[in-house]
């Protein structure tokens, strides 16, 4: 009996209570110019998520809705066990992937075997749809092909997480296993922990045009939630100098001290900023 042949990528969405903005981003996702799979798996919603999924009707698209709702890193590492392709990208269920960032990023990795993981930058969108802030992410040092040395270095510096959020990403599925999948150990930090790990089986090839928008909930942000992910970040930072110690310089460290608390602003300032702006917007309707 004939197979369906494996696609070149597979596009895997982790949902939990997606209904408002899973199709717009299952959309951004099939509307790539790249052969293709999407697997989304339902984490036992109970918003309609799986009748919006359904009723897309589109053959790449292989929906599993299961009855328990499992935490998050759990999920996640499930709808990656469901892939087929050797590439793989993470879609958050809001989230958009960039017209033609996908072909770009499997072009990259298929013509480069050193590299482990292509990434673009990311536009932050708020609950509209709308462009909060462009082009972040990706900064200059991480442009073009870059080995886990210089990776590294960077994250240290940077504080936070310069290399963007899951569908700014893709990556090969075989060091995504040979690294033991998703670590929720640490959970704000849990791509950008993954993205680390995968430089262990090769590089990173940035690209400064824009592969994702990240959709900012004002909402649900707290400063008591900032200052968790603070928190952990600073833990996730100092796991990091201590196993990447031979690669870590003393400059490094004292930039990343500087730029933890710069990375912690941006982000306050990030959900702050976008709900005041909103709220503008609502009183304008």
């Amino acid at each position: 009996m004939p197979t369906d042949p494996t696609p070149a990528v597979t596009v895997c969405v982790p949902v939990y209570q997606g209904a408002a903005h899973v199709e717009q981003t299952l959309r951004s996702v099939l509307d790539q110019d790249v052969d293709l799979e999407v697997v989304v798996r339902d984490n036992g919603s109970t918003d309609g998520t799986s009748d919006v999924v359904r009723g897309l009707g589109d053959p790449r698209v292989r929906l599993v809705q299961a009855e328990d709702t499992v935490p998050m890193p759990e999920n996640w590492a499930r709808t990656v066990e469901l892939a087929r392709a050797d590439l793989v990208k993470i879609v958050c269920a809001d989230d958009l992937v960039a017209p033609g960032a996908l072909a770009a990023q499997v072009a990259t990795l298929t013509a480069d075997p050193s590299l482990a993981l292509a990434v673009g930058r990311t536009d932050m969108i708020d609950a509209a749809g709308r462009t909060l802030f462009p082009n972040r992410h990706v900064p200059r040092t991480l442009l073009g092909p870059r080995g886990a040395a210089d990776v590294l270095r960077a994250v240290v510096r940077h504080g936070g997480n310069p290399i963007g959020p899951p569908a700014a990403v893709t990556f090969r599925r075989a060091y995504y296993e040979a690294i033991g999948g998703v670590d929720g150990t640490l959970l704000f930090t849990m791509d950008l922990d993954l993205w680390v790990r995968l430089l262990r089986h090769g590089g990173l090839h940035g690209d400064r045009r824009t592969a994702a928008s990240f959709r900012i909930h004002p909402g649900s942000a707290s400063a008591a939630a900032t200052r968790a992910e603070f928190a952990v970040q600073r833990e996730f930072t100092r796991r990091l100098i201590r196993d990447a110690e031979p690669v870590i310089r003393r400059r490094d460290r004292a930039i990343g001290i500087a730029g933890c608390y710069g990375a912690l602003a941006r982000r306050y300032a990030l959900f702050m900023l976008g709900g005041a702006l909103e709220t503008v917007r609502a009183r304008r309707a």
